[in-house]
């Protein structure tokens, strides 16, 4: 009972070193982002090398499959989207480890990481598309493909001192996971429905939505981050998709089109923000108000808007929409004091904060705040 005891104490010191350090990642790694659109994208094919991944009942390999797509893809943002940058964890039959594939797209200062992957199920039924993004999981079964994925840090060598403990068989290590305050979930979200909403529409899969979970190749990313599901090589059907040429440029045709139109909106919106400017002085606009004011954080649990929260700031304020809770800073009628406040908070590590726009009450377009207030 005595070696029990001090076997359980044990590896609950163990885990709560490593619930600090998924803390101090968090504050301390976060990279700053250009402010102009997307300019470099990593597309990470996973397992390879001495990690199959999945095999499908006709021994159709997950890491071929998705090096494939992925290359697939790389070639078609290189060939329409000539001023991105495009960089690959891996581009050849290659063992990377989850926290190297984290560190090419960080010491890139990457603005968005795709990981690509296939799926498989006890079930030979199971079919369908699907895109993850950092979170808490909210099913056993999210929980399982969480647990599958972040299985391959056992191949690595020194996984042990590597993830300070993480046990990805152990449910209560994703308790870790969902601590990080996630600024990039809002971006995560948006990038991931549309690619689900894409593929359903041009490859014409099933649809099994958008999903959160804890994956370690996810949560030490310090950009929009979506991890996609291709399909089940266990279901007979859907291997000989994955597993066909024409198949694979198909879903890497699809992830390009939601890729280019992602780019778009962040293009857009970093443009407005980054390049407008309007007079010192408000101006009357009849009845309504305008303010301006800095989004810092999206969450799908409710937060108490405490500064022990948010880094010390004391002016939080939060808004739903939707189904999320958003959290806001400052509220201001001149641009340029919104500039200003976005530039403090991206100091103290919210890189992926930006500026939104309110009349009255209702959320507007920062472009039209300052169409109206000319």
């Amino acid at each position: 009972m005595i070696t029990n005891n001090i076997k359980h104490y044990a590896k609950k010191r163990n885990f709560s070193f490593f619930l600090a350090s998924v803390m101090l990642l968090f504050s301390n790694i976060l990279i700053s982002q250009t402010g102009m659109g997307i300019r470099t994208v990593v597309i990470d094919p996973g397992h390879g090398g001495k990690d199959p991944g999945a095999i499908g009942i006709n021994k159709v390999q997950e890491k071929d499959v998705v090096l494939a797509v992925s290359l697939k893809l790389g070639e078609l943002i290189k060939k329409s989207c000539p001023d991105v940058e495009v960089i690959y964890t891996r581009s050849t039959d290659d063992f990377i480890g989850l926290a190297e594939r984290a560190t090419v797209a960080n010491k890139a200062k990457a603005d968005l990481f795709i990981s690509i992957h296939s799926n498989v199920a006890g079930s030979a039924s199971a079919k369908g598309f699907e895109a993850w993004v950092l979170g808490l999981h909210k099913s056993e079964a999210a929980l399982n493909v969480a647990k599958l994925e972040n299985s391959s840090i056992f191949m690595e060598d020194g996984h042990s001192s590597k993830y300070e403990a993480f046990d990805p068989s152990d449910p209560d290590a994703y308790i870790g996971l969902s601590m990080r305050q996630n600024v990039f979930l809002d971006q995560s979200l948006m990038f991931a429905d549309q690619i689900v909403k894409d593929a359903v529409s041009n490859v014409h899969v099933k649809s099994r939505g958008v999903k959160q979970a804890g994956f370690v190749v996810l949560y030490r990313t310090t950009m929009p981050a979506v991890l996609i599901e291709l399909g089940f090589l266990s279901n007979n059907e859907e291997e000989k998709f994955l597993g066909n040429p024409e198949g694979q440029l198909k879903l890497a045709s699809t992830i390009f089109s939601s890729f280019s139109k992602y780019k778009v909106r962040r293009d857009k919106v970093d443009g407005v923000v980054g390049t407008t400017t309007i007079a010192e002085t408000p101006k009357e606009t009849g009845k309504s108000t305008i303010n301006f004011r800095v989004q810092i954080a999206t969450s799908q649990n409710k937060l108490e808007t405490k500064s022990y929260n948010f880094k010390g700031m004391n002016d939080v304020d939060m808004y739903i929409s939707g189904k999320f809770y958003k959290y806001i800073v400052g509220n201001y009628s001149k641009l340029v004091d919104a500039k200003q406040r976005l530039a403090e908070v991206k100091e103290k590590g919210y890189t992926s904060a930006f500026i939104i726009a309110f009349e009255d009450d209702k959320r507007i377009s920062v472009k039209d705040a300052i169409a109206k207030l000319k």
